[in-house]
């Protein structure tokens, strides 16, 4: 699985998964890194800007595919 499939899959289950989504609330840090997210990728998770994540993610995901969380 590459990376960005392992982010677009990240995302897919936050929205899926409300137990997921909770721990992710609490404490995302831990949570992108159990899912092996690279430096990259956390930087854009944590910098919440959707557009550069959907860049990143080209053609894996839609703009409707995803909700940034805030806590």
């Amino acid at each position: 699985m590459s990376k960005q499939s392992a982010l677009a899959n990240l995302l897919v289950e936050l929205s899926i998964d409300p137990m997921l989504r909770r721990r992710f609330q609490e404490d995302p840090s831990t949570v992108m890194n159990e899912v092996g997210l690279s430096d990259e990728e956390l930087e854009l998770v944590a910098g919440g800007n959707p557009e550069k994540i959907r860049d990143y993610l080209g053609g894996d995901v839609t703009a409707s595919c995803f909700v940034m969380f805030e806590s």
